[in-house]
């Protein structure tokens, strides 16, 4: 577990996922990524728990604590798996609630040394972000990825970019 203090009365912590928190997270994904997945063909718990069923996948979550409840709350979920059509390439993903845009800056702060972590076993990692998806584009692009050609994919046959981020 990695555990960041926010401020003074706040913690986010990054933990292994459990399948529960799928479920906790799947009602309260923000809006770009609901239209990601439903355009995959997926309903947001169904997508959340494939990741568990991926090849040597990785799952991790995000949560939030607040003194006063001391509850967590799940943020985000987010992970990689070994891609299926090509060795030693990493397929990451992430999908969240809006309660994550309370955490950009320390989000932004630390998510370059977790997609370091999470290429560590990949010489490239690669994904389709959906055309709509502008603010994951430049988070994207922020954390080195490259965005590249646009193809029409998933159930609903809308335009998504192929993203791609080779270990330096």
């Amino acid at each position: 577990m990695n555990t960041y203090m926010i401020d003074d009365t706040t913690i986010v912590s990054i933990v292994e996922a459990d399948p529960m928190d799928a479920l906790v997270l799947a009602p309260r994904l923000r809006k770009p990524d609901l239209i990601e997945v439903t355009a995959m063909g997926h309903t947001p718990f169904k997508a959340l728990m494939e990741s568990f069923e991926l090849p040597n996948a990785e799952v991790y979550t995000i949560l939030e604590t607040k003194a006063e409840t001391q509850e967590s709350k799940v943020i985000a979920m987010f992970g990689v798996s070994d891609s299926v059509e090509v060795p030693q390439y990493g397929v990451p993903w992430m999908l969240a609630s809006s309660d994550l845009e309370d955490y950009s800056k320390p989000f932004l702060r630390y998510c370059r040394d977790w997609i370091k972590k999470l290429e560590d076993k990949y010489d490239v990692l690669y994904n389709m972000v959906h055309c709509q998806n502008a603010q994951g584009m430049r988070w994207l692009q922020w954390c080195g990825f490259d965005i590249k050609t646009s193809r029409t994919y998933g159930a609903g046959s809308e335009d998504f970019y192929l993203f791609i981020r080779e270990k330096k």
